[in-house]
């Protein structure tokens, strides 16, 4: 049981995206990100901004639900061709969602670990600002913001093995965390069982 599906996730601003590139190149895995899995069900570009009312168009239940569901098939096809890890991208703020990548997974006889991004409230805020102003796939903003911590289901220890990774610095220094956290894991740096 040495293949993983690593989940990155947590509130927006946090750095989700940017860490699993980082581990995605470090590691050679392949990573899936919501904003463009989202935006390609749309049927627009990633980069395209969508400025929704939080919880609306795009961004509603039954469309939110259906970004998860393709992210799931999308990660089970990789990991059916033999993947040894595949990476998630997203908020996954619901417990549901969390226990559904889970279940898959399991059926892929692979095993789900959970690592999430918290970082100084100033950081989100300044890098939702820095956002706004450049061509970016999240449409994360800072008026939504406290909207999505209230809609954020909290973490238990159903998402166990977790990881709570400070992403407000250095990149460099998150990612040899999570290593360090994968290594905890029995998975050693070229993806195999350690």
């Amino acid at each position: 049981m040495g293949r993983l599906l690593v989940v990155i996730f947590g509130l927006m601003g946090t750095g989700k995206t940017t860490l699993a590139r980082e581990l995605a190149a470090a590691r050679g895995w392949p990573v899936l990100h919501s904003d463009v899995v989202r935006k390609e069900l749309a049927g627009l570009p990633p980069t395209a901004p969508v400025r929704e009312e939080f919880g609306r168009g795009i961004y509603d239940e039954s469309f939110s639900a259906r970004t998860y569901a393709e992210l799931r098939r999308r990660a089970a096809e990789y990991l059916t061709a033999g993947a040894a890890g595949v990476i998630v991208d997203a908020s996954f703020k619901s417990a549901r969602e969390r226990r559904l990548v889970q279940e898959l997974a399991r059926e892929q006889g692979a095993r789900a670990v959970f690592v999430l991004c918290e970082c100084p409230r100033e950081t989100v805020r300044e890098r939702l600002t820095r956002r706004a102003a450049a061509a970016s796939i999240s449409d994360g903003r800072l008026e939504i913001l406290e909207l999505q911590e209230q809609d954020f289901e909290p973490v238990t220890a159903a998402e166990e093995p977790l990881l709570r990774v400070d992403t407000g610095g250095e990149v460099a220094g998150a990612l040899a965390q999570v290593e360090e956290f994968l290594r905890q894991q029995g998975v050693s740096a070229e993806g195999r069982e350690a």
